[in-house]
């Protein structure tokens, strides 16, 4: 440390004109970071942080020329200054970064001292980012190792009352809107696995245990970088290096504060019956709910789901029934799908703590008293009138086809290829329909008020393009049927046509004595 100390006191301008003195210290500085990683307990032994001449202060007077010097709408004034060659300022920037990153990181004292040059870095950052060298491999790894720095500058030492003062100052910073504040959504658009990690890492530690700063993430600047989170989550599932687990626990974050029916808002537009991070945002929760056991307050923050269900399943009816092509359909039916798995989710918790008798507390049965909105009979509430209208839209969009009967149905269109992955849909709403008519027969009266049992009925059939259809349709049926004795009538009047196969689900001739006497 003694003898980098001794190097940095020739000064920023002297060492940022030569090339020779950027590399004599950036091996220095690396070869001081390697030896703290492996030896963060000595870090206080080594820099006297009461010393007004630490290597703080130096650290300061670089950061700000590194950053002067990379300024790209002063190119022709550096070209004047004589700095040295891109790749020595390069250098020297990662092993300042790595070491000071190494020294900082978790001790509050070495932050507080730090905290003189965050702007500097920050704007170092910004200059690094820009369009062109955001696309440059050049610059990768000073962008990963300045945003670990930036990370460790302002993540909260501790859970003590205090430590959070630069993650509390610096997220206001970053969302002020500034255009040069915000690094955030410049570093979001890196294709460096490591800059993404290290971005990621800065937004969970900034917004981690507070409920303001998290609020905070849904202000404008705010809705830009969880969109564009939201946006690129599909591309990092793909890759298995941590991304997409860093991603998803911000919004659970937000989801566990109820604040995911604003953001789903705020991600929409008027353009766009939903958007593509509102559907990512609803396959987050989707995964939230599944793991989620506790039922969430009175009134549930999830009802939003129950009016997105009737928009986009009147989107989707109005749709088909128009028999015109529509491109924004198979996003809708996407939506759809996720809807659907996220309430069918609640009902099978709420099910659950009902068989357990684990009962909600009061004022925390927020999903008890959604699952008896979706069950309501009002027009605009429930959503097992809309849910039939819908199967029926789908059934005739969708067709059953069944591999061991030939149709002779010429006028069935085959689904094209890009659709064929919603189909599911079909499957999706009978589910949800299995679990509303579950031990419920006033769920099942509506049904046949609408008249869906003959409908549902017709879906224990077999069917290629809906795997699984059969075993919900008949589970539903067995729903449907159970201490109903008006559904019950409904299938003693119906004339067989044949019998399906318990082993294949073919559908066999109507044994005789099965046969109604005439």
């Amino acid at each position: 440390m003694k003898n980098l100390a001794s190097a940095l006191s020739q000064g920023a301008q002297v060492i940022l004109q030569s090339d020779e003195a950027c590399l004599d210290i950036a091996k220095e500085a690396e070869e001081v970071a390697r030896y703290i990683a492996h030896n963060l307990d000595e870090r206080e032994e080594l820099v006297d942080i009461d010393d007004d001449e630490t290597i703080f202060e130096a650290f300061s007077t670089l950061w700000e020329g590194l950053a002067e010097s990379f300024d790209p709408s002063q190119a022709a004034d550096n070209e004047k200054k004589g700095w040295a060659s891109e790749d020595s300022r390069i250098q020297l920037g990662l092993a300042l970064g790595k070491l000071e990153r190494n020294l900082v990181a978790g001790l509050q004292p070495f932050q507080d001292r730090a905290e003189q040059h965050e702007g500097a870095i920050r704007k170092l950052i910004f200059h690094i980012t820009t369009f062109v060298r955001i696309e440059n491999e050049q610059f990768f790894t000073l962008q990963s190792v300045l945003t670990q720095l930036l990370c460790n500058l302002v993540s909260p030492s501790s859970a003590e009352t205090g430590a959070d003062r630069l993650a509390e100052r610096y997220l206001r910073v970053y969302l002020s809107g500034e255009r040069e504040h915000d690094v955030i959504i410049r570093l979001l658009d890196s294709r460096d696995t490591k800059t993404i990690h290290a971005t990621l890492h800065l937004l969970n530690n900034t917004v981690n245990g507070s409920e303001a700063r998290l609020q905070s993430l849904l202000s404008e600047p705010g809705i830009r970088w969880l969109s564009k989170i939201l946006n690129r989550m599909d591309e990092w599932v793909e890759v298995h290096d941590g991304l997409f687990e860093l991603g998803a626990s911000i919004f659970n974050s937000l989801i566990d504060l109820s604040l995911h029916p604003q953001l789903f808002n705020l991600l929409g537009t008027s353009s766009e019956i939903i958007t593509p991070s509102q559907t990512i945002l609803l396959k987050i929760l989707d995964s939230h709910l599944s793991s989620s056991p506790s039922s969430p307050p009175s009134p549930s923050p999830h009802l939003f789901l129950i009016p997105l269900f009737h928009n986009l399943a009147r989107y989707t009816t109005i749709g088909i029934n128009s028999g015109q092509d529509d491109p924004r359909l198979p996003k809708v039916f996407e939506g759809l799908i996720l809807v659907c798995e996220g309430l069918s989710a609640i009902g099978l918790s709420v099910q659950a703590r009902k068989d357990s008798q684990t009962f909600a507390q009061e004022g925390s049965r927020g999903d008890e008293d959604m699952i008896g909105v979706m069950k309501s009979s009002e027009e605009g509430e429930g959503v097992v009138k809309p849910s039939i209208d819908l199967l029926r839209s789908l059934d005739t969009f969708f067709p059953r086809i069944n591999p061991r009967i030939q149709s002779t149905n010429a006028s069935i269109t085959p689904i094209p290829e890009e659709l064929k992955p919603f189909s599911n849909l079909k499957r999706n709403i009978v589910q949800l329909l299995g679990v509303l008519t579950f031990e419920d027969t006033s769920v099942g009266d509506q049904v046949r008020e609408c008249e869906g049992i003959q409908l549902i009925l017709g879906m224990t059939e077999i069917d290629e393009n809906n795997p699984y259809l059969r075993e919900h349709a008949l589970l539903c049926i067995r729903n449907l049927m159970l201490n109903n004795p008006a559904n019950q009538a409904i299938i003693t009047q119906m004339n067989p046509v044949g019998v399906l196969s318990p082993e294949n689900g073919e559908l066999l001739p109507v044994p005789e004595k099965m046969k109604k006497k005439s």
